[in-house]
């Protein structure tokens, strides 16, 4: 019968309303929603029910990555580290490819968490630095009036929005109109700031990331501007920029935040796990999945995941390391004073540099590292972030009526935080999922790639004589190059070698250019299909 119940019994029941947890637990699960939640010999168990032994495991709330950037190979990742809602927080992405996603998890035609979706920020231009990785570049929708705004907003509501995402530098003026607007249409705010006190005042919902709240200590406009906009342009880099936060005045930012209950999501695992206690139990899990082939990630996750250690630990001069050091200890200190306060807590994976959902789960220990209660830690990816993003009538808590999503895991998180990645079982809209890897295809993959290509190429030489070689082609281009690169021609991978951050160099054989004619030549990262850079062109004219 299509509203058999299910009941999972017997269990530690950690709720995510932050109440002790229910030893011996029974979960009655029906039509998709909790039924019934309580201690054994106090919920009955409906007649013809099916159960399941949870005996010596620990039962929590699905969990719900706070600030996802989702992409076409994250599903199976998302659902076998236990999390059933991704709030994905787009870069490039307004709609189509994010809204198929939605729907497709929905209609159960992709593999993958349910889905809130952003698309891209909306704000304003700021930054004096033309580097590709720039607010601009990263293809945030620009506005400058007030009717600008609202039109932005508005589309993004018709779009299927659930969140709106907003840049730094968008004016405060201009921000509380936009604030005004989603509100009005029921849409939650979630910013960037380098102002988050000002940004505090307009209304935001949620503030993201640790340097907004550390540029934001700093009391003169002009030096947090500036910082912020030189991290923007590879001037600084974040690991370095966290050294420049100023201690006593995390008070103001602290305070304003408490004082108006706006949630605040670190996502410090992606830049400072290197630093952590943890850093080689990390590398541990990391390199569980990278290794597993049935997980088939492309090459680029474990590039990217790789360097975040090898750019701190190898790269980093002594002075360098020292200066991220004192960033990572003033992190600390100010989501510990944040909590203290009585901030809410919201945690995000926040990929790339590390790996969808897993940073999510890096980032709760290293929370519980800066002295946060694991119990506020599981609220941060649950309940808090339902509540901040105006879904928790719906989710984040084990609840009758809510809808029936849960993580069941091996271990005491209360006792060991990282026990939340230890995932046994997943109960998602009240079915039993399969969590394991398969080597699973995105039915609709994604047009944009993992890991930014360089918008435009220089090639040398552009010209070559047909039947001849083999040609060494280098291939140049800002915004980053990377060793899963792939120079091709003509849509035909050639033999590529990684030179540096701005190069690679690929062999072009006689046969690759066996008549003359203008050959296409642009770069795709490896394991994705359709991410492509522009284009430049080589010419290769007639042998005599």
């Amino acid at each position: 019968m299509a509203d058999k119940a299910l009941v999972l019994q017997g269990g530690r029941l950690i709720d995510g309303t932050g109440r002790p947890p229910i030893e011996n637990s029974v979960i009655v699960i029906r039509a998709a929603r909790f039924q019934a939640v309580g201690r054994s010999g106090d919920v009955s168990i409906p007649a013809g029910a099916e159960t399941i032994d949870v005996r010596g495991k620990t039962v929590l709330p699905g969990f719900i990555d706070g600030h996802g950037h989702l992409e076409e190979f994250h599903g199976e990742l998302y659902l076998h580290l236990g999390i059933t809602t991704c709030a994905t927080i787009e870069l490039y992405q307004d709609g189509p490819w994010t809204f198929a996603q939605k729907q497709g998890t929905q209609l159960g035609k992709i593999r993958g968490p349910r889905i809130w979706m952003s698309g891209r920020a909306i704000g304003g231009v700021g930054t004096g630095h033309d580097a590709f990785g720039s607010r601009t570049s990263r293809d945030n929708i620009i506005v400058t009036t007030p009717d600008e705004v609202r039109n932005a907003v508005r589309r993004k509501k018709e779009l299927g929005c659930d969140i709106l995402k907003v840049n730094e530098f968008l004016s405060l003026d201009l921000l509380k109109i936009a604030v005004d607007e989603a509100h009005r249409l029921d849409m939650p705010v979630a910013a960037h700031s380098w102002d988050v006190v000002g940004s505090v005042k307009a209304g935001v919902d949620s503030i993201e990331h640790i340097w907004s709240v550390g540029y934001s200590s700093i009391p003169y406009a002009p030096a947090r501007r500036k910082l912020a906009e030189d991290r923007l342009g590879g001037v600084i880099e974040q690991e370095l920029a966290g050294s420049y936060y100023q201690t006593e005045n995390y008070d103001q930012v602290i305070g304003a935040m408490v004082e108006r209950r706006v949630a605040w999501t670190p996502t410090i695992a992606k830049w400072l796990r290197p630093l952590s206690p943890s850093a080689n139990r990390f590398r541990e899990r990391e390199n569980e999945i990278l290794n597993d082939p049935n997980a088939d990630l492309p090459p680029a996750v474990r590039a990217v995941t790789d360097n975040a250690y090898d750019k701190l630990l190898k790269r980093y001069t002594p002075e360098q390391l020292k200066r991220a050091k004192i960033g990572y200890e003033k992190a600390h200190e100010f989501i510990r004073r944040f909590v203290q306060a009585g901030g809410i807590l919201k945690e995000g994976s926040d990929p790339p540099r590390g790996m969808a959902a897993l940073l999510m789960h890096q980032a709760l220990v290293m929370d519980v590292e800066a002295g946060v209660p694991p119990m506020t830690a599981i609220q941060s990816a649950t309940l808090n972030v339902a509540r901040t993003f105006r879904k928790d009538k719906d989710y984040g808590s084990v609840e009758p009526g809510k809808v029936a999503d849960l993580s069941i895991v091996e271990g005491d998180p209360l006792k060991d935080i990282w026990m939340t990645q230890n995932v046994k079982m997943v109960v998602m809209d009240g079915k039993v999922i399969d969590i394991g890897f398969h080597k699973y295809k995105n039915p609709i993959p994604s047009f944009y790639s993992y890991q930014s290509l360089p918008p435009n190429l220089e090639i040398s030489p552009l010209f070559l004589i047909e039947r001849t070689g083999p040609t060494v082609l280098k291939v140049r281009g800002e915004g980053g190059m990377w060793p899963f690169h792939r120079v091709m021609l003509n849509g035909e991978p050639l033999p590529t070698r990684f030179v540096s951050k701005s190069e690679l160099e690929a062999i072009v054989s006689p046969e690759a250019i066996a008549k003359a004619g203008t050959y296409i030549v642009t770069l795709r990262s490896e394991g994705e299909a359709l991410p492509e850079s522009n284009r430049a062109h080589l010419t290769v004219g007639f042998k005599p």
